[in-house]
């Protein structure tokens, strides 16, 4: 059967010219001159790819594409644009294109495009096939390539497609996402699928590490820089050279830090701390952060200059509750990881199991998911999973998702238990309720509320864990 093809532009010679190509092509071509007519074809007929030019008279390409989407989301979505900066590119790649190409059309382009948007199509339909076919543990294996969990889900096969297109360059990247979310695994994955893969990959902390060792661990520094500096140390950069370096929480580096950043971005060269030596660097830097650094920039909270060179390409991390298609076969992933670490063979998770994960909404997200399923297979001795196995938090759910806000918390009320005379326990819920509240302003960002709060995020959690464990 031949491949169904719609082109959606408004130039009725683009329309004309590649619609015969296509054709002679062997595919069936359908056109429409305007954005609203394309989206009514659509709803019509199925169509396996279609080309929509980026600019139209009606609507632009972006808001095209998320409507097709919504209507078909299996279709593959080419956009045509003129105008071939990376902004226009990451711009329809985030929303869900699987590729662009610029005006003039070149028709081997055009078949090469087609070609291989048509070849990861037919790759994901075939393993849809045996996953219904199999078993859940054969279906598990086919959910990961490595030690990395890839996912079915829209979002995730959005990221994924992100990271095959910029992994390949030298480009800085910015990584957003909550606590929880695998930022270092996608850090990591870059990188194995760089051409840096056969250099090191190292990993700092930066929200861990004291302003006065910041300059040491990455830079490195010679004996008797500083009180305690008993040897000469190799810093990330050093260690890293070749490869990827990859800061976590980057906005926590003092200004100082970030002066020197930029310098050795800039420059590729460095001084250890107390050193006169230059020493050249080549590393390809992969930040992260769970807060906006252009907004941290425009409070003074982040050089802006160095927010630029970061800013090559960013990438935003889904949380796990936006993540529903795949958090079953991520459960089957960490299940299959667990059991080999254990020595055990938990064979999988009653139906009911799944029900209380599909509604839980994992503030925690992945590393939360990774720590429950471990817990749960530890307590597991023969056949699936129980709900006996599970934490409180998640068979009570005294979490809860909301519609109207990303935070994942919801303040219980009961008064029937809270003793109103009983000033610990009043203090600890109006404490509570005001975290809560906090958390809601800044879209769950606890590096944010902790902040406002005036306290650090490790006793954030604490306060919110342990209410949850008296309620």
């Amino acid at each position: 059967m031949k491949k169904k093809i719609l082109i959606i532009d408004d130039d009725v010679d683009i329309c004309s010219l590649l619609s015969r190509f296509l054709t002679k092509n062997g595919y069936e071509v359908e056109t429409a001159q305007a954005g609203s007519k394309g989206l009514t074809k659509i709803k019509e007929s199925y169509y396996d790819i279609v080309f929509c030019d980026y600019r139209l008279g009606d609507k632009d390409g972006s808001e095209i594409l998320t409507s097709i989407k919504e209507i078909s989301p299996d279709t593959v979505v080419l956009i045509i644009t003129g105008y071939s900066d990376i902004k226009t590119a990451v711009n329809v790649i985030k929303l869900g294109a699987y590729d662009y190409i610029t005006k003039p059309l070149v028709p081997d382009e055009v078949l090469n495009v087609i070609n291989n948007a048509l070849n990861q199509q037919s790759s994901v339909t075939e393993n849809i096939k045996k996953e219904t076919a199999g078993s859940k543990k054969e279906k598990q294996a086919n959910d990961f390539s490595g030690q990395y969990f890839v996912g079915k889900s829209a979002n995730t096969k959005e990221l994924y497609h992100q990271i095959e297109i910029v992994a390949p360059t030298n480009y800085s990247i910015i990584l957003y996402g909550e606590s929880g979310t695998g930022k270092e695994v996608i850090a990591k994955t870059i990188h194995e699928n760089s051409n840096r893969k056969n250099k090191p990959f190292v990993a700092m902390d930066c929200g861990t590490i004291s302003k006065e060792l910041a300059g040491s661990e990455l830079f490195g520094h010679v004996k008797g820089a500083f009180t305690g500096a008993l040897v000469d140390k190799e810093g990330h950069f050093e260690l890293a050279n070749g490869g990827t370096l990859f800061l976590d929480e980057v906005a926590n580096l003092s200004y100082d830090i970030q002066a020197a950043l930029l310098r050795v971005i800039q420059e590729r060269k460095f001084k250890r701390v107390g050193g006169t030596k230059e020493m050249e660097s080549d590393v390809r830097i992969i930040v992260a952060s769970n807060e906006n650094l252009q907004e941290a920039y425009r409070k003074g909270k982040f050089r802006e200059d160095l927010y630029h060179r970061f800013n090559e390409f960013s990438i935003n991390l889904p949380p796990l509750r936006d993540r529903k298609d795949d958090i079953e076969p991520l459960s089957y992933f960490f299940l299959s990881k667990t059991n080999k670490e254990l020595g055990k063979n938990v064979e999988g998770f009653d139906d009911n199991v799944i029900r209380l994960f599909l509604n839980y909404p994992w503030p925690g997200n992945l590393r939360e998911l990774r720590n429950v399923v471990r817990r749960a297979v530890l307590l597991t001795t023969e056949g699936n999973i129980k709900e006996n196995t599970l934490p409180a938090e998640i068979i009570n759910l005294t979490t809860t998702a909301t519609s109207n806000t990303s935070s994942s918390y919801q303040f219980i009320e009961n008064d029937q238990v809270a003793d109103p005379h009983d000033l610990k326990n009043t203090t600890a819920r109006a404490e509570y309720q005001t975290i809560i509240n906090v958390l809601k302003e800044v879209n769950n960002n606890k590096t944010k509320a902790a902040e406002i709060l005036k306290i650090d995020r490790k006793t954030l959690y604490n306060k919110i864990k342990n209410f949850e464990k008296e309620q």
